[in-house]
């Protein structure tokens, strides 16, 4: 009696090894296509907490604010004094709702009338003006990506 296994079975074993392995390289290849993969109302993302700290640019006091579109309308949130974590995870400071959003995606620091954003090893990536970043300086206008999920930093003066 053998131990050996065929070589028909080997044959197949290695080649559905190597499907398997194209497979997965494909997929990763279009989660690397996200900047183009945009959700268009990223206010609905928020939770309840995120949403109800919502303002008009009307309303807005002076500060710093990330936009989000609301259908035809921008809203507006406020970034906290020093630190704003944004993520999935329940200990984010604004909350989005999205399995493509890591748990505690990116970090906006501010310092005195700076503002730094710094991607926290997130799995889809952060995305500054289009080009994927680690981190950066933000300037008024500038369009922010975390994974799917757009929106825009905006200084009111």
């Amino acid at each position: 009696m053998s131990t050996e296994a065929p070589a028909h079975s080997l044959e197949s074993t290695a080649r559905s090894r190597l499907e398997s392995t194209a497979r997965s390289e494909r997929e990763t290849e279009a989660l690397q296509a996200l900047p183009g993969g945009a959700v268009v109302n990223a206010f609905r993302l928020l939770d309840h907490r995120g949403r109800s700290r919502a303002v008009t640019l009307r309303l807005a006091r002076r500060g710093a604010y990330l936009a989000l579109q609301d259908g035809t309308e921008t809203r507006l949130i406020g970034l906290e004094p020093r630190i704003t974590h944004l993520g999935r995870g329940i200990g984010a400071d604004l909350r989005f709702e999205d399995q493509r959003v890591s748990r505690s995606h990116a970090i906006i620091v501010r310092h005195g009338r700076f503002a730094r954003v710094l991607d926290n090893r997130s799995s889809n990536g952060t995305f500054l003006n289009g080009r994927r970043i680690v981190a950066t300086n933000l300037r008024n206008g500038d369009e922010l990506q975390l994974g799917p999920v757009p929106m825009r930093f905006v200084e009111v003066p």
